[in-house]
């Protein structure tokens, strides 16, 4: 019996050993088929990624170069420091702008062109610098879309304090000088303090500079206009008493001496029963007692007198 035990048991273990390398075999197999798998869905996720990172830093780019090749950026670049209020702003906006350059011109390890036999190892690296270069490019624009609204903002702040100056120069050489009741002056005088108190506000920022300075130039204008309008008024009434006056003086109260000596060609009205001496003078004067009588007529429906000087009768005519 023992050896019967024995026998069955050495015939059992070949079959046992075969089974157990078998089930190796096969376990080996399918890890390896399993890794394989793996490793095919990795690659295939690291070139999807890679792709999508190479479409995401085109795009970027494009976005970045055109914002630093924009009009505001250039504008914004073009300010002088004597034109706005903090010249830091100016300072900053150039430091950076010349500082700042297009992705394309950095040294980097950027990789563009890779293809399905790049290694998963090297797409996933490709992909981490272009999701880098990506964010720098976000940044920078950020920084450079702050600059610009400060250099603005500055801009704004000084239009505004100058708008401020001469709102209070106009205010102060109007006085007496407008025709509505001093209305727009008083209408300035709200609008000022208004804007003086924006200037002051650290929280303000550039549209309300920009719309206080608007507010405040159309006051501004509003006296300007009203002073004008009383300059103009003032120079028609100034011309108008003068032509009255001119008037008046051709009119009437203008003393005239004719004399009738010398052929002056003078002749007294008739019909009033005193004929005046011809020309040369050499008749002799009409007697009244004894001295030469004062006349009192018209000539030609004006008020008029006259009397003799010696031997020349002497008219004084009213025109």
């Amino acid at each position: 019996m023992k050896e019967n035990g024995n026998g069955d048991t050495s015939r059992r273990r070949p079959a046992v050993i075969v089974a157990v390398l078998v089930l190796a075999v096969a376990v080996i197999c399918g890890g390896g088929l399993w890794w394989h798998n793996h490793t095919v869905r990795e690659h295939n996720q690291a070139l999807t990624s890679y792709r999508a990172a190479v479409r995401d830093y085109a795009s970027q780019e494009g976005r970045y170069r055109s914002y630093l090749d924009s009009d505001e950026v250039k504008s914004a670049s073009a300010i002088k420091e004597e034109e706005v209020s903090d010249a830091k702003t100016v300072l900053a906006m150039s430091r950076d702008v010349k500082t700042t350059k297009p992705a394309l011109s950095r040294k980097t390890s950027l990789k563009t062109a890779l293809t399905g036999d790049a290694s998963t190892g090297e797409l996933k690296k490709a992909t981490e610098n272009l999701a880098s270069q990506i964010s720098r490019m976000k940044a920078e624009v950020r920084t450079i879309k702050a600059r610009v609204l400060a250099v603005n903002a500055s801009k704004a702040h000084k239009l505004l304090s100058d708008a401020i100056g001469n709102a209070d120069k106009i205010l102060a050489d109007s006085s007496g000088k407008v025709p509505d009741g001093d209305h727009s002056r008083d209408e300035l005088t709200k609008t000022l303090d208004l804007a003086k108190k924006t200037l002051e506000d650290r929280k303000s920022v550039l549209k309300t500079f920009t719309d206080a300075k608007t507010t405040l130039d159309t006051k501004t204008q509003a006296v300007n206009n009203a002073v004008n309008a009383k300059a103009a008024q003032d120079a028609a009434d100034a011309a108008a008493a003068a032509q009255a006056q001119a008037a008046s003086a051709a009119t009437g109260g203008s003393g005239y001496r004719a004399s009738s000596g010398g052929g002056s060609g003078y002749r007294a009205p008739s019909g009033g029963g005193y004929s005046a001496p011809s020309g040369g003078g050499s008749a002799p004067a009409p007697s009244n007692g004894g001295g030469h009588p004062t006349w009192l007529g018209t000539t030609d429906g004006s008020p008029g007198t006259a009397h003799w000087e010696g031997d020349h009768h002497i008219v004084e005519q009213e025109f």
